[in-house]
């Protein structure tokens, strides 16, 4: 057997007779840096620029939907109209569920929503960071006008007021 060759990517152990000849046909066909001929400059940096990726087009962007922070809201005084819970469901079971609720409530010519979506663990509830999206869905956006966070009478952090346009 054949003395192994150290290697510097090897992991514990020394290279096999076999590893030993596929690193001797590998090292054959790479050539070394220092005998690379050097290109000028200007055309590197052709071969580096990536052009930019466009930016994607969003039809209904979740900034579009106003945040109302005016004092009858902050304050707790808002009349809410219809409350929709979406506190014990999962992300898929609760979109349906608000759908139905704002368009009805719309309808009804409601225009206040509390939905209440719970707070989750360090405010990082997976319903609670949804609502935002779900409200920008254009299936929903159409009836909202804006929204804001509950006042702690309300629900505090673990709910929503959603304003609805009248019909």
């Amino acid at each position: 057997m054949k003395k192994s060759i150290p290697s510097p990517f090897q992991h514990n152990r020394p290279l096999t007779v076999e590893d030993t000849q596929i690193w001797q046909r590998v090292t054959k066909t790479v050539q070394p840096l220092s005998t690379l001929p050097s290109l000028p400059r200007s055309d590197v940096r052709s071969y580096i620029h990536i052009p930019p990726t466009p930016s994607p087009v969003l039809h209904h962007t979740v900034s579009e939907i106003q945040i109302r922070a005016d004092k009858n809201t902050r304050r707790g005084k808002v009349e809410i109209g219809k409350k929709i819970d979406l506190h014990d469901l999962t992300r898929d079971q609760a979109f349906p569920v608000l759908e139905r609720g704002i368009s009805r409530a719309q309808a009804k010519g409601v225009r206040t929503v509390l939905v209440v979506t719970g707070k989750g663990a360090n405010l990082e509830g997976v319903l609670r960071k949804s609502l935002s999206a779900w409200l920008a869905h254009p299936n929903i956006r159409a009836c909202v006008a804006g929204y804001a966070p509950a006042h702690i009478r309300h629900g505090g952090g673990g709910a929503f007021y959603v304003f609805l346009k009248k019909k």
